[in-house]
């Protein structure tokens, strides 16, 4: 595993050394954060917590201490990790956000001009594709840190707890929200190459993952079929990770490598079709 992080490491290092790539990777950055889409997205990853902070009156003064604050964060953050900031609201935003990266460029007759500038095709999406994610660290991180904030004021963990949870709970259920959010973003960048219209490329992009998410889990003729969604896989993650999500036990079975490299290789997969659509697109 630790082989792999280090090739995945030294792959990215060397795209991003070079120039030009990171030029496209502050461009597409600024114009994503500076869009009603991005912004709408950070409101609506934030709403769960100011429901939770409104909601927080009624809990007993004589709940508190770092253990329990652990315990309230394990199952907040993963109730909403699972069914929220990586469920259909999410996925929605993400793949609005995701629609425009080549879709736009095609629809506004500015990749020819993009084309003009001494960079290569793969760099263009690889570059895109580079600050997709950035914005989606910007949108996730906030939510979760605020969580971990209210849960330690809440039941009185104060500064200890929430030490604790941002040092490694936190950044846990970001890496969660990400593994989620980045393959909807891969996902969803094969249809902008592939159309014209970023609304086309965003449309089929959600039919399909709602498709995909409605159909599987009701295969009967599969064993546990719910695992083979990516809300069940991210589920894992966090219990691997130390999460505790039900008091009864684990939710979740299955090995916690195999699960990334899975969701590595999706996600390759999908930006090398990508590449190869722009490519076919640009050729013809």
């Amino acid at each position: 595993m630790r082989d792999l992080l280090k090739c995945i490491l030294k792959a990215i290092a060397l795209r991003l050394s070079n120039a030009k790539i990171l030029a496209i990777i502050e461009v597409e950055s600024k114009r994503m954060i500076s869009s009603r889409r991005f912004k709408a997205m950070l409101a609506i990853m934030m709403l769960p917590d100011i429901l939770y902070l409104l909601g927080s009156g009624n809990v007993s003064p004589a709940l508190g201490g770092t253990k329990v604050c652990f315990e309230e964060f394990w199952r907040q953050a993963g109730e909403l990790i699972i069914n929220f900031w990586t469920g259909l609201p999410a996925q929605l935003l993400a793949i609005l956000v995701a629609s425009e990266l080549i879709a736009g460029e095609f629809n506004e007759g500015t990749f020819k001009l993009l084309m003009t500038k001494p960079i290569s095709k793969s760099s263009v999406v690889m570059g895109k594709w580079i600050a997709f994610v950035i914005c989606m660290i910007i949108v996730s991180l906030p939510s979760l840190l605020f969580l971990a904030l209210i849960v330690s004021i809440v039941y009185k963990g104060w500064w200890d707890a929430l030490v604790s949870l941002v040092s490694y709970d936190v950044l846990v259920g970001e890496a969660a929200v990400l593994l989620g959010l980045i393959t909807f973003g891969s996902f969803t960048m094969l249809f902008s190459s592939l159309f014209s219209r970023p609304l086309y490329a965003a449309l089929s992009a959600f039919t399909l993952m709602a498709l995909y998410q409605f159909i599987v889990p009701n295969l009967s003729w599969l064993e546990n079929p719910a695992r083979y969604t990516l809300s069940y896989q991210l589920g894992l993650f966090l219990e691997e990770c130390g999460f505790v999500l039900s008091p009864g036990g684990r939710l979740y079975e299955g090995d916690l490598q195999v699960m990334l490299l899975t969701i590595y290789s999706v996600n390759c997969l999908l930006m090398a079709t990508s590449m190869m659509a722009v490519y076919h697109r640009e050729v013809k």
